[in-house]
């Protein structure tokens, strides 16, 4: 049954959000509210949404946060991950059902996962990364999981073919988060236990379906192997994520860490106090800046591999979009409409009660047919391939 005068409530107008907002600014009779403390992003969310309320917010303000989120039917987190815990806190206070996009760190999703009891008592649903990956990567390995009787293994690639004249460097989502996800040791799923690597390690070329076509990945420490192995109805016995990185891409990581500017911590320099970290973060551009210069691919593809009425197969789902088909149709880049999309359907659904599930939960947990049924009128083209395999 459609609702109408649904009210959302979105924290961060970066990228992402900007995306999220121009998604829900479409639904009939929606009311959609951002807030950020970058005046220049609600200016630009503002001219390009239009029907949208832009306000001023930290998120780190836990009254402001319930201000700003109260009468709402859902809040999205679509700022720094850090913020999760304490919007939940104050969502479940205003009876607000909530979405993020990503944890602090793949093992805080098990801290906010402890909430569960507490959110089903209210009647409430949170849903856990519910971004492109983690969160359209987890209903795609649904999907995959519920196609086969058994299931060994889970696989899930981020492809990425970007390049620009505009800038040294690019980060097409958080850069933050891009940056010390690639630094962190990987964490992979086998034999009932995750196991470690160190970072950047674990390199494999991988043929992604066209345009993307065959580059290297690496290992990374992400939700889906934190989540994946417990969650899906069929426990696999291997999940890992490697994500793309070119070459020039892997050295300038390696030069940043290796100098020290990945550090949090305030340095002392000269009678100031200076984090080197927030001074490249402040350096280099956003994804909502490099949209319409960019150019290049970005996609998922999950692979789930199992028994099939006695035959070992291969269920392969992926989506990938180009930047300029994402920028010409959508003032975004592919990545960060391929985040952002994937929220906004995901909110219009629980607001709109066609999504049953309460407590704290993850996007395996979901309906993966209910949720593929509405990609394509978002602009997301999931394509499937089944492959047999010898035994």
């Amino acid at each position: 049954m459609l609702c109408k005068n649904l009210k959302f409530a979105i924290i961060g107008a970066g990228g992402v959000g900007q995306v999220i907002v121009n998604r829900l600014v479409k639904v009939e009779g929606a009311k959609v509210k951002v807030g950020d403390l970058d005046q220049t992003r609600l200016r630009d969310v503002k001219r390009s949404a239009g029907e949208v309320s832009a306000l001023k917010l930290d998120a780190g303000s836990a009254a402001k946060v319930e201000h700003f989120i109260k009468r709402s039917d859902l809040v999205v987190n679509a700022s720094d991950p850090r913020f999760n815990q304490l919007i939940m806190k104050q969502a479940i206070k205003r009876k607000v059902n909530y979405i993020d996009l990503a944890g602090e760190n793949p093992l805080s999703v098990g801290q906010q996962l402890k909430q569960d009891r507490l959110w089903r008592r209210a009647g409430l649903v949170a849903i856990l990364g519910m971004g492109e990956d983690p969160g359209f990567s987890n209903i795609l390995a649904r999907r995959g999981c519920d196609m086969l009787d058994s299931v060994k293994e889970v696989r899930v690639r981020d492809g990425e073919t970007s390049s620009t004249d505009a800038y040294p460097f690019v980060a097409l989502f958080a850069p933050g988060v891009f940056l010390e996800e690639a630094v962190s040791p990987c964490h992979y799923f086998e034999g009932g236990e995750l196991k470690t690597s160190p970072a950047m390690s674990r390199k494999e070329t991988y043929h992604f379906p066209h345009p993307i076509g065959e580059i290297p990945v690496y290992g990374m420490d992400h939700e889906e192997v934190h989540t994946l192995p417990y969650y899906l109805p069929k426990k696999p016995n291997y999940v890992d994520f490697k994500l793309a990185l070119t070459d020039d891409t892997a050295a300038a990581i390696k030069l940043f860490h290796g100098v020290g500017l990945l550090n949090a911590k305030l340095l002392k320099f000269g009678k100031a106090e200076v984090s080197p970290l927030k001074v490249l973060l402040h350096l280099l551009p956003t994804p909502s800046q490099v949209a319409g210069k960019i150019h290049g691919s970005a996609g998922i593809s999950v692979e789930v591999r199992g028994e099939k009425s006695g035959e070992q197969q291969t269920i392969k789902h992926h989506v990938i979009m180009t930047h300029d088909e994402a920028y010409e149709k959508h003032r975004a880049n592919a990545t960060s409409y391929l985040t952002g999309t994937p929220t906004a359907i995901c909110a219009r659904m629980v607001a709109e009660g066609r999504i049953e599930n309460r407590g704290v939960t993850v996007p395996e947990c979901l309906n993966a047919e209910s949720f593929l049924a509405e990609a394509p009128a978002y602009d997301l083209r999931v394509h499937l391939e089944v492959m047999i395999r010898d035994a």
